[in-house]
């Protein structure tokens, strides 16, 4: 047992742990029972990271898998693809029917791969607007 597994209520070590969240640890049910109430709301946020984290990694496997089987990750697709999204009016978005039939996917494919591109450019617009806010960025 390392370090980490100590009981969250007496600090004695710990062979249990939250099942929903994983974070923490108890002696046993009868300290986990009691710092339920405690626990609670907390539990529910770091459950709802995880899920996300989760889904997050098997959204950009399924990515990277779509990327590589349509030759997406090659230089012409991606410049390809770059001006498809740029040429798009900011209101219109690129619709997945077209795109599957520009690069020959399913258009299950293609809502896959648009979304992944929508979660990059939300983290590279909250990353300069947190850079501009810090005085980092132009």
């Amino acid at each position: 047992m390392s370090d980490y597994n100590k009981c969250a209520v007496c600090s004695a070590p710990a062979s249990k742990r939250c099942t929903k969240c994983k974070s923490v640890w108890y002696c046993g049910r009868e300290h986990q029972v009691s710092d339920w109430k405690a626990h609670k709301a907390r539990c529910k946020v770091i459950a709802a990271d995880i899920a996300q984290a989760e889904s997050h990694e098997i959204h950009k496997r399924e990515f990277d898998r779509i990327r590589v089987k349509y030759g997406l990750d090659k230089d012409d697709k991606a410049t390809e693809i770059a001006e498809l999204l740029a040429n798009t009016g900011a209101n219109e978005g690129v619709s997945a029917p077209e795109f599957a039939r520009k690069f020959g996917m399913s258009v299950e494919e293609a809502v896959i791969f648009l979304e992944w591109i929508k979660v990059g450019i939300k983290f590279k617009e909250e990353t300069l607007d947190n850079a501009k806010k810090s005085g980092l960025a132009g």
